[in-house]
C-alpha cells in the first residue's frame, strides 16, 4: 500500500506534464473565453443573467421545464424589447409622418 505523499507527488508530477503538453491550448481557451465575455460586453451578460434567473425562479418555484423556458423567453423579449424602444419608437414616429391619411367624410 501507497503512503498518501506518493499518491499526491505523482498526480502533480502528471499535472505538470500535461500542462507541460497542453499549456497553449489551456491559455487558448482561457483568452478565447475572455475575449467572448468582452465582445458580448456588460450588457449581455446582465440579459443572460435575468434569462438564466428567471428560468431558474420559475423552476425553483415548481414549475416545468416548459413554463421556465416560456418565462426565460419572455425576459429575453422584455430585456430586448427594453434595448430596441428608441428604434421602434423612431419607426413609429416614421410611419405617422409618412402614412397616407385616411379622408374625413
Amino acid at each position: 500500500m501507497r503512503s498518501k505523499s506518493s499518491s499526491s507527488f505523482w498526480w502533480i508530477v502528471a499535472a505538470i506534464a500535461l500542462l507541460f503538453i497542453f499549456g497553449d491550448e489551456i491559455l487558448g481557451l482561457i483568452a478565447g473565453l475572455f475575449a467572448m465575455l468582452l465582445a458580448i460586453g456588460i450588457t449581455g451578460i446582465v440579459v443572460i443573467a435575468v434569462v438564466a434567473g428567471a428560468f431558474a425562479l420559475v423552476l425553483m418555484i415548481g414549475g416545468s421545464v416548459a413554463l421556465a423556458m416560456m418565462a426565460a423567453v419572455f425576459a429575453l423579449a422584455v430585456v430586448l424589447f427594453s434595448w430596441l424602444w428608441p428604434f421602434l419608437l423612431l419607426a413609429a414616429i416614421i410611419y405617422l409622418m409618412v402614412r397616407k391619411r385616411p379622408k374625413a367624410v
